[in-house]
């Protein structure tokens, strides 16, 4: 992504953002992402290398979220963050949670050994046993401004949650990416799933909508956050956000503990009449029963036309439903499950 903000509105966007055509692309049919780093097989460690331990990811990310210059708007916002601080989280390669998964998910979610196979095939090396492998998870918080912003809105995204959508998840890619390569510099194999031709979004059997691997579902493994009925992640700085994740050849261990309950932090699931996010949907894809994710996939593709003639991006976005919303910007508690 050019590092150098736009001052004007781009022409033509259907044709000429190709950072949201190529964006929409990698995520629908897994093609056009940059190719994988190779391995340095011969990188020998010094003294003067960090321990590639819990404390030194977390590190890592937070700065590069406060610091990067691709964690920005574009015009007419030029300059202004598009992601709070960062939470982090991890997990083991071989929590049992994963073969869960599987189970609930589908066959088709992969296991971090699973997708560690395929870095590692490309390496030229035999894949490592699960129990060798950690997972790294990451919430980027919405900033309020784009919070508020979107808000106040009944029928589409508003303008600067229309640009987080596209320009934060570039940048959430890039970052995985510039950390995938760092540690594959450093002789330590590492993957992001969604930055590889396996990572396409498609209607599967049993869950509809869905992909390969699944963000939030890791999060929720990593102890982030609990689902909702609108099945985003509550997390402490609530539902708001965009998630990552990316698995490493290093064992990790958890840093927060995971709730038991999956709906642990949502009023309406714990009993308390709640159902906001319900009434944020326009086209009334959520109710007591939880997602309709055909509904809202049918709103939020119509929502491409509506950017690029407003926007001038070539991007598809909602999100009404996680604002606005008790668990919009943190855990909820009772008191707030009424207006």
């Amino acid at each position: 992504m050019s590092k150098k903000p736009r001052n004007k509105y781009r022409r033509f966007s259907f044709l000429s953002d190709w950072r949201g055509i190529k964006n929409t692309l990698g995520e629908m049919r897994g093609i056009g992402h940059p190719r994988q780093p190779k391995l340095n097989q011969d990188y020998a460690p010094t003294g003067a290398d960090p321990a590639f331990d819990e404390q030194w990811f977390i590190k890592t990310i937070t700065e590069q979220v406060e610091n990067h210059p691709d964690n920005s708007m574009e015009f007419p916002f030029a300059g202004e963050k598009i992601f709070d601080k960062p939470l982090i989280g991890f997990v083991a390669g071989d929590d049992p949670i994963f073969s869960r998964f599987k189970e609930i998910i589908g066959p088709h979610h992969y296991t971090p050994a699973e997708i560690m196979a395929w870095q590692a095939k490309k390496n030229g090396l035999a894949p490592p046993p699960a129990g060798e492998l950690g997972v790294v998870s990451f919430i980027l918080p919405i900033t309020e401004t784009t919070r508020k912003e979107n808000a106040a809105q009944t029928e589409w995204c508003s303008e600067k949650w229309a640009q987080t959508r596209l320009l934060g998840e570039i940048f959430s890619q890039t970052l995985v990416r510039e950390m995938v390569t760092h540690l594959m510099g450093k002789g330590i194999l590492a993957v992001s799933p969604d930055v590889t031709p396996m990572f396409k979004k498609q209607r599967y059997p049993k869950t509809g909508w869905g992909s390969p691997w699944s963000h939030r579902h890791v999060a929720y493994a990593a102890g982030l956050g609990t689902f909702g009925k609108n099945n985003l992640l509550i997390t402490e700085k609530g539902c708001a956000h965009r998630v990552g994740s990316f698995v490493v050849h290093r064992k990790l261990n958890p840093n927060r503990p995971r709730p038991e309950d999956i709906h642990a932090y949502c009023l309406q699931y714990q009993g308390i009449e709640c159902l906001k996010c319900a009434k944020r949907c326009p086209v009334g894809a959520i109710d007591i029963n939880g997602h309709n994710k055909e509904t809202c996939y049918s709103r939020v593709a119509k929502s491409l036309r509506y950017c690029n003639r407003n926007f001038h991006i070539f991007i598809y976005g909602c999100g009404l439903c996680s604002v606005n919303v008790p668990c919009a910007a943190r855990i909820p508690v009772k008191s707030e499950s009424r207006p």
